[in-house]
């Protein structure tokens, strides 16, 4: 996509650090989302609709859903750049769209984030300020149309236990961050059914938070399509019956 000069169209470079791959020299999908979401920071910040402008009138950002697309993953040292801009949204939702590009331009992957407005006091949503949603842009086009209905959850059978969360999984909020939620989705997977795949897409909705000293564990479901695998996911916290995330991925 050719962008057009624009003040809501941001672009960050990275470099792909060694701690940021696999054993294949290959980076991972939760430093993608980690990119993404730099990214969408920085831009928030430029903005001025960041966390921490935010909090000053009592309010936070919290990640809704993410839906993540790659093409191809970035390797050990590699010099990328991530493009993202506010692309509207509704009166509860913001959208926000990312390319991960190489240094010739090459796409990579192509991601769209949903957010809401937290009330910090009361945990619930409230209505997206006006001024955010004005700086959501018609033009370019969505990357991944966004899916505003609710990827549903179920017990997949037997439930995996993960970890017990950690200070070190909390972010701003202290709440555990979004892209930890990946991590176990995507790393506590059988070996006999990922060996020598990647995970080329994701899409996760959050549907409620982790703190520190819950008990995390997985239940997954497999099917196949072709040579494709695809696994539907929840994640549940202690003995609670209702899923604090719900994840599609697919794995080539």
């Amino acid at each position: 996509m050719n962008h057009s000069e624009h003040k809501n169209i941001y672009r960050v470079p990275f470099k792909v650090r060694s701690y940021e791959v696999d054993h294949q020299e290959t980076s991972t999908l939760s430093s993608v989302c980690n990119y993404f979401q730099e990214a969408a920071g920085l831009h928030a910040h430029h903005l001025n609709f960041d966390i921490a402008q935010l909090r000053e009138n009592g309010n936070t950002w919290v990640l809704y859903k993410m839906h993540i697309r790659l093409n191809t993953l970035p390797k050990r040292w590699q010099t990328i750049e991530v493009i993202t801009w506010p692309s509207s949204g509704d009166g509860l939702r913001a959208f926000r769209d990312y390319e991960l590009r190489d240094g010739e331009n090459n796409l990579l992957g192509s991601g769209i984030s949903q957010w809401m407005v937290l009330n910090v006091k009361t945990g619930r949503p409230v209505r997206m300020p006006k001024e955010i949603m004005e700086m959501g842009l018609e033009s370019p086009p969505h990357v991944i149309e966004p899916d505003k209905s609710q990827i549903p959850g179920g017990n997949y059978g037997h439930r995996e236990f993960i970890t017990t969360v950690g200070v070190h999984d909390l972010d701003m909020n202290s709440h555990v961050n979004n892209v930890k939620y990946i991590e176990w989705i995507t790393g506590y997977l059988p070996d006999e059914d990922i060996s020598g795949r990647s995970c080329n897409e994701i899409e996760i909705q959050y549907a409620a938070e982790a703190l520190k000293g819950d008990r995390i564990h997985m239940t997954y479901e497999k099917q196949a399509d072709g040579e494709t695998l695809k696994f539907r996911h929840s994640l549940f916290k202690n003995e609670e019956i209702k899923p604090i995330a719900t994840a599609f991925t697919t794995w080539v």
